[in-house]
């Protein structure tokens, strides 16, 4: 028996003992999916699914961006849009969040206006809003929403940018297609 003991407490000791390669912001084990929200539809890619509003159609692939989807009707001559961005990544999601924030932070045409501690299919994350000036192509003034997650060596921006002018009004769609996004595991 004290044998048995002894091997329960080295293995407890060598699992809580700093360094053993564990991330420091760990998964929600208890995390629920959001359900969808009524009108919109998921979409997949390769290793991540995304809901967004079924009348939302696919845009057409502009830069770094492995997906992205566009509402039909503008404001302001500014389609509302959400896309999603890959790149190699090694860390945990929460790591792959603050780097995406430094570097929104650099950004000439880019303000941070909120960071947020959130939870992202189950991986804390940040939620960053943003205002982006007006610049050739986006000649109008808009805003963003977005979260970053990183699954086997991938991280995954997803972003949704509406016009300045009618960001409030599609605060909660944005939200709700930020806050769908989930990535294989």
């Amino acid at each position: 028996m004290p044998r048995s003991a002894a091997v329960v407490l080295l293995v407890l000791a060598v699992a809580l003992a700093p360094g053993c390669g564990r991330s420091k912001h760990a998964r929600v084990s208890a995390f629920t999916p959001p359900p969808l929200p009524a009108g919109f539809v998921e979409q997949t890619g390769a290793g991540w699914r995304i809901a967004v509003p079924s009348t939302w159609r696919v845009a057409a692939q502009k830069g770094p961006a492995a997906w992205s989807v566009s509402d039909p009707q503008s404001v302001d001559d500014y389609h509302a849009n959400a896309n999603v961005v890959t790149e190699p990544f090694s860390g945990d999601s929460y790591d792959f969040a603050r780097a995406n924030e430094a570097g929104l932070r650099e950004q000439n045409l880019a303000t941070v206006d909120a960071v947020r501690d959130d939870v992202v299919d189950g991986d804390p994350t940040l939620m960053l809003e943003s205002r982006w000036t007006a610049a050739s192509p986006a000649p109008l003034a808009y805003r963003t929403i977005q979260t970053a997650l990183a699954s086997h060596g991938t991280g995954y921006v997803v972003t949704c940018a509406v016009s300045s002018s009618a960001f409030e009004r599609y605060r909660s769609t944005c939200e709700s297609i930020v806050r769908s996004f989930a990535v294989e595991r």
